[in-house]
Parts: C-alpha cells; sequence; structure tokens
C-alpha cells in the first residue's frame, strides 16, 4: 500500500490486528542522472588533485554529505558496518570506554535533495580548481526527477 497518511491509516484500520505493520516515509532517491554528472565531476577533480576517487569522494562526503555520530565498545571492528567513517577516538562514558565515530551515509543511499547538496558541493570544488561543470541551469535542465530515465 502506498498513499499518504490518512489513506495508509485507512488501509490499516481494515487490516488482521494480529499482525505487524511497517510504515515509513517514501523519499526520493537520487537518480542515475544525478550519480552519472557527480562521478563525471568527480573523476575530473581527483585527476586535478592527483589523487584517488575514493580519497576524493570521502572528502566529499565529509564536507556535503550526511553523518550521525555513534559510540561503540573499543572491539567492534568498525569497517565491518561502516564504508566510510572517521574514528574520533575513545573516552570513558558511563565508567564503560566507548569509540566515537563519525558515518558517513553514502552517496547511493542519499535521498535526492541530500544528493542535490553533494553535487553542489562537486560543482563548487571543481569550480575552485578551474574544472569547466555545468551551470546551475544547466543541472536544473537534467531531469532529476526520478522515473523519468
Amino acid at each position: 500500500m502506498r498513499g499518504n497518511a490518512y489513506e495508509c491509516m485507512a488501509w490499516l484500520s481494515n487490516q488482521d490486528p494480529s499482525k505487524t505493520y511497517e510504515c515509513k516515509k517514501v523519499a526520493r532517491k537520487r537518480t542515475l542522472t544525478q550519480n552519472a554528472y557527480y562521478w563525471a565531476m568527480l573523476n575530473r577533480l581527483a585527476r586535478a588533485l592527483r589523487m584517488s576517487d575514493s580519497e576524493v569522494h570521502l572528502n566529499m562526503l565529509r564536507e556535503y554529505g550526511v553523518c550521525d555520530l555513534v559510540t561503540l565498545s573499543p572491539e567492534v571492528p568498525v569497517g565491518c558496518y561502516f564504508k566510510y567513517y572517521d574514528d574520533l577516538g575513545t573516552d570513558w562514558i558511563g565508567g564503560e570506554e566507548r569509540r566515537t565515530v563519525k558515518a558517513y551515509k553514502g552517496s547511493s543511499s542519499m535521498e535526492s535533495a541530500e544528493f542535490a547538496r553533494l553535487i553542489e558541493g562537486m560543482r563548487e570544488e571543481c569550480e575552485s580548481q578551474g574544472i569547466d561543470v555545468a551551470t546551475p541551469e544547466e543541472i536544473a535542465r537534467m531531469e532529476f526527477v526520478r522515473g523519468k530515465e
């Protein structure tokens, strides 16, 4: 079932009460057009900076992406749980040693608006390096709406 909150509640009111249901907000993901544009700029910026694509991508996520602070046991292998993160070190919290990690949301998990911010940051970084990129008007003409690709 997909609909607005009232439609979902009406649908739920007619369902088996012994079962469990999950409701969630539907958000537009980034599109293939956005993704291709981002990675094309990233490749050009990485070459200009003489850095790897993965280094530049992590730097972009740090600067323009979405992140959360997470505390966990120092024994937890962070890399098994997070692809993009910065280890902020350990501290004692409530008498227990805890490790704090700043975990970044991967671009493939971003909603359209989050990814648009990442693209805008990439465009600014490229321009600062003298790399020719699309103007904001050209970007607006690209159809970034899911389902149009």
